[in-house]
Order: C-alpha cells, then sequence, then structure tokens
C-alpha cells in the first residue's frame, strides 16, 4: 500500500484480505431459491419467528441482515463504567452504549458474542434477548422481552445456524506458531 510497516497499512492488508472472504450458498439462500426442503421444519419455524414475534428483522433486515444501525440493546450497561459505543464518537446522548447491528450471516461461526463478547453461545444470545436486554436509560425502543418458549428459541437457533454459509477461499483456524 505504499505506506511501509505501518499500521494503516496493516490495516488496510487485513480489510483487503476480509473482502476476499465470500459465504454463499447456505440453506436459507437455497431455501430463498426455491428449494423448500433446504431448510429443517425447525428452521422454518425458525424464519417465522425471525419475522414475526421475535422481532428480529426489526433490525437484522435484509440480504446481510442488518440495518447497518446503531442499538443501545443494554450489554454491558449494567458495569460500574459501562462502554459508551457510538457516543464516544457523536457524543449525542441518544447513542449511549449503541453499538452497530452485526450482519447474521455466517453468525454461527463467530462466537463469542455481542460487542464485548460476553455472551458464548446462540442460546445464550436469544436469551438475553428474551429477557429483553438490560433496561437503561438510552434504550433501544425496539427491545422489548419477547416472551418466547424453550422451543420458539431453539427454533430461532436452527434458523440462525441455516445462515451458515460455503466460505470460498476456505478459511481454517490460523496455524500454531513457535515462540
Amino acid at each position: 500500500f505504499g505506506t511501509g510497516v505501518t499500521a494503516e497499512g496493516a490495516a488496510k492488508a487485513i480489510a483487503a484480505y476480509q473482502r476476499t472472504i465470500l459465504s454463499g450458498n447456505s440453506a436459507y439462500d437455497r431455501f430463498k431459491a426455491g428449494d423448500r426442503n433446504a431448510l429443517s421444519p425447525r428452521a422454518q419455524r425458525g424464519l417465522v419467528l425471525f419475522e414475526g414475534k421475535a422481532r428480529c428483522i426489526k433490525c437484522h433486515s435484509g440480504f446481510n441482515f442488518t440495518d447497518e444501525g446503531y442499538h443501545n440493546v443494554g450489554v454491558g450497561m449494567d458495569k460500574e463504567k459501562p462502554d459508551l459505543g457510538r457516543y464516544e464518537v457523536t457524543k449525542r446522548a441518544v447513542n449511549k452504549g449503541a453499538f452497530k447491528t452485526p450482519t447474521l450471516r455466517d453468525v454461527a461461526r463467530r462466537r463469542p458474542y455481542m460487542h464485548d463478547g460476553s455472551l458464548r453461545t446462540l442460546h445464550e444470545v436469544l436469551e438475553f434477548y428474551n429477557r429483553g436486554g438490560i433496561l437503561n436509560p438510552w434504550s433501544s425502543p425496539e427491545k422489548v422481552p419477547l416472551n418466547l418458549t424453550a422451543e420458539e428459541r431453539e427454533d430461532l437457533v436452527a434458523f440462525l445456524e441455516s445462515l451458515t454459509g460455503e466460505v470460498s477461499p476456505d478459511v481454517a483456524a490460523p496455524p500454531v506458531l513457535p515462540r
């Protein structure tokens, strides 16, 4: 990048590499393309919940399942010194504790979850949202308790897992380097 070995050059190199990683042909993609057997009955029930009762689609919309917006769902807001998220950039009170809505594509591969890595599994994420997150003065209005049953949460996990695509190039765990 003509920068030599600098933080800026390293960031550009990592960003360029990340743009080469593509994921597609997930079970969800095949289902949307007309293959009615691509999603299990459980995942199909999860899709209905995702778009309806669970209200996920309010923030996780579009092809990449993100509104590209910033929301405060309460993660870490119960800490003595919470991470104020987008507020640190805008200095607008409405952005306190707000973080960008991540894509849900390949979400089953990307744990831990939330901006601070505080939730280890998709089940924990759904339990967090089912409770309504952590209430605070800047909570996003979209965040409310969902009152999902255990079976409905399992259906949602099955749907979220169906968003896992075939990754190209094959991205493996990094090699163990000598010390």
